[in-house]
């Protein structure tokens, strides 16, 4: 289960803010440019979507990077 969130994660971010999949979990908003305010609210939206989940404001503010992500949905 954890490796399958990791992937659907790691495909949904590569998508979202169009960067390779090889890119691996280490990626964070703070080093990746294309992980803007705008763009974290889509990959928030998609995520939401794909996963039939709502993140909390707090849950959504604390999501640094894909390692918080895949923690939130359960694969931690």
């Amino acid at each position: 289960m954890k490796e399958e969130i990791r992937s659907k994660v790691s495909t949904l971010v590569s998508e979202v803010l169009q960067i390779p999949v090889s890119a691996n979990l280490n990626l964070t908003r703070n080093t990746t440019a294309q992980w803007d305010s705008l763009k974290h609210l889509e990959l928030i939206l998609v995520l939401e979507e794909e996963f039939q989940v709502r993140f909390s404001a707090e849950q959504t503010a604390n999501i640094q990077s894909l390692e918080d992500i895949v923690a939130i949905l359960g694969g931690s």
